[in-house]
């Protein structure tokens, strides 16, 4: 990885021409499932992923992470499953419309769960301990799950009838649970208090008070 990231770096190679790179892949399916050409729209979605992986290697290689491939990396899996379940339904869309819709709007709703809990993981510094089946249910509903579903979706797509409706099933069932566990772990977050944030503003404001004119301490023509 290591090796990789750095022929990359020397190349100049930005983590956001891969990210450009990778959307215009994502794209690319629709076109592809619309002329029945399965197998490049499957190869075009293992592309979109490498492409996707290199940039955040070659983030870590550079010693930051790129805020533009960061900013980018949200947009990146929206018109990745827009393209795919776009492209599947104008494959078939008597047959394939609905159970793309309801995959799109599942996984939309889930990642914007991921992204706001994220931010206030952020914002309020909590630290999270994540289980062995929060692992592996983020394994299966994360990027590498959808990557193999989407691929054997753009590779047999009349099988997504079933694949498509099951694994939006699977991602509302872990939203539930993420739902309630991530209720509960922000609830049990104590906020600072009102006495204290009282203290914090009386002490502030006391520094920020000058001596009394008629101070002892000031000379007797500044009184």
């Amino acid at each position: 990885m290591a090796w990789t990231a750095h022929q990359l770096v020397t190349w100049r190679i930005s983590p956001t021409g891969l990210a450009l790179a990778a959307i215009v892949l994502a794209a690319v399916t629709i076109p592809l499932l619309y002329a029945h050409q399965c197998l490049l729209a499957a190869l075009a979605v293992a592309l979109y992923r490498l492409l996707s992986v290199l940039s955040g290697w070659v983030s870590k290689a550079l010693g930051h992470q790129d805020a533009r491939q960061r900013y980018l990396r949200p947009f990146m899996e929206i018109v990745l499953i827009l393209s795919v379940m776009g492209g599947l339904s104008l494959y078939r869309p008597e047959r394939l419309f609905w159970p793309a819709l309801a995959l799109l709007v599942v996984t939309l709703i889930f990642d914007l769960e991921r992204r706001v809990f994220a931010l206030l993981q952020e914002s309020r510094k909590i630290t999270v301990r994540i289980s062995r089946v929060g692992q592996v249910a983020d394994i299966v509903t994360g990027s590498a799950g959808r990557t193999l579903l989407l691929m054997a979706a753009c590779y047999w797509p009349v099988w997504f009838f079933w694949s498509g409706p099951g694994f939006a099933g699977l991602c509302l069932a872990v939203l539930i649970w993420r739902l309630i566990i991530n209720y509960r772990r922000l609830a049990s977050v104590s906020p600072i208090t009102a006495s204290e944030a009282a203290t914090d503003s009386g002490s502030t404001a006391s520094n920020d008070i000058e001596p009394d004119d008629a101070s002892p301490d000031r000379p007797e023509h500044l009184r």
